[in-house]
């Protein structure tokens, strides 16, 4: 059955082609038009990043300061060639905007699909692909949760895992290359966000060497291309500015803190660093997303930032084993090409998970890049080696994510879990899962 579903626009007759032709564009059309219509009426309710986006691609176009932290009541606080992609976005009527970036999202979602997709459906070492049922079941429940946050709060989370999907294409063809198109993808996602400057590991570690640089080329010439396009009227530096305003306070150990931009006890922040900081430290700030019930054992700022330390750098360690790992089972496969085909997933897996945990910041519809590990691991687990670890940690991350939001546990409870940071310790399952897989799936 799902053979005949999955390979009829291929395989069928000319009329059932034309047939399920017609019914995909049915789909995708009452997509557009009821998703436009319901996230437009969202959009009237406030409180979404859109505008944040909109404001700083007006600024940025007119010459005007668009790190404005504090003047803000949601200041624009991303580099600067992020507000590049929304100055088309500023010459639409307002009204129309939220529709238009849902169109633009759920184009980067279907994106995404169809990588994975062809990951799944490849055929590995003779044997053909899993039932795709089966694997889109995994890959949903373990990492289709916070997708539908990057639609309510009009996020540009997927613009970030498009980019991720992109590099994974690229680093999947990278055997015999230097994996230059898959750098150059994380060069524009870095610009955009800077947390994908952690794929750098990911070169240095397999010795690409050149794929590194090309990172750091496009990373400069695209945080730089602003200050050409659209000169600030002061005729400074909107890098500099960005570095500045947003980054001069960031220590390494701590988390995003900064009156009127981010709240360091905040339960939105589901970062390594915000998590620990809940856990081990009062809250000296309350608000709206504060639980000062979170805190577990007051250690102090000294002893906050040397867990913060430690955690971090175990994420770093897992990072490297992992790349290590892919590495040596390239090497050792007398298929390199099909071996990285293999190993490139995982790798791009464990970089995303590494992304949001070592962020200053990464609020819930961040963790959107959930269906990367989701998705090798659905793969490994249902035709890979057999490992009595693997499944439990995928289910562990599931209990502990997913099976643990509000929409079932209940609001009070919900928020509870998230001041301890529930999604946090379900991305630090998913990527020890994925490690586990990298390191024993050769």
């Amino acid at each position: 059955m799902t053979r005949a579903i999955t390979g009829s626009v291929t395989s069928g007759s000319p009329r059932r082609r034309f047939v399920l032709a017609a019914l995909a564009f049915l789909v995708w059309a009452g997509a557009m038009w009821g998703g436009s219509a319901y996230f437009t009426r969202r959009a009237a309710k406030g409180d979404r990043e859109l505008p944040v986006y909109v404001m700083g691609g007006e600024r940025l176009a007119a010459g005007e300061e668009i790190y404005r932290r504090g003047a803000d009541a949601k200041p624009f606080t991303y580099p600067p060639f992020a507000a590049v992609p929304f100055v088309p976005f500023s010459w639409l009527p307002r009204d129309w905007q939220p529709a238009a970036w849902f169109v633009v999202n759920f184009h980067l979602l279907l994106g995404i699909v169809l990588v994975l997709q062809r990951h799944g459906r490849r055929r590995l070492e003779g044997r053909g692909p899993p039932r795709m049922v089966g694997f889109w079941l995994l890959t949903l429940f373990l990492g289709g949760h916070h997708v539908a946050s990057v639609f309510s709060n009009q996020s540009h989370d997927l613009l970030i895992a498009g980019l991720a999907a992109l590099t994974f294409v690229g680093w999947a063809r990278a055997a015999r290359g230097g994996g230059v198109l898959a750098a150059v993808w994380v060069g524009i996602g870095a610009a955009i966000k800077a947390t994908p400057l952690l794929f750098l590991g990911l070169f240095l570690v397999r010795y690409r060497w050149l794929a590194a640089v090309v990172v750091v080329a496009a990373f400069g010439l695209l945080s730089w291309s602003p200050d050409l396009l659209f000169p600030r009227a002061d005729g400074g530096s909107w890098f500099k500015a960005w570095i500045d305003v947003n980054l001069r306070g960031l220590e390494v150990g701590g988390t995003a803190s900064a009156a009127g931009a981010w709240n360091a006890h905040s339960y939105l922040n589901q970062s390594l660093s915000g998590t620990l900081t809940r856990l081990f430290t009062p809250a000296a700030v309350t608000g709206a997303f504060v639980d000062e019930s979170a805190m577990l054992i007051d250690l102090g700022a000294t002893g906050c930032k040397i867990v913060t330390v430690a955690g971090q750098l175990a994420v770093l360690g897992l990072l490297t084993g992992a790349v290590r790992s892919a590495r040596q089972a390239v090497l050792a496969a007398e298929s390199a090409d099909s071996m990285q085909r293999t190993v490139a997933l995982g790798e791009i897996a464990v970089f995303v998970c590494g992304m949001v945990l070592l962020s200053p910041q990464s609020s819930k519809a961040h963790f959107c890049i959930w269906l990367f590990p989701a998705a090798y691991l659905a793969d490994r687990m249902l035709r890979g080696p057999r490992d009595r670890l693997l499944w439990p940690l995928a289910i562990a991350a599931f209990v502990v994510g997913p099976l643990m939001s509000k929409g079932v546990v209940g609001r009070e409870f919900g928020n509870l879990l998230l001041a301890r940071g529930n999604v946090t310790w379900a991305t630090v399952l998913l990527l020890l899962a994925t490690v586990r897989s990298l390191r024993t799936g050769r």
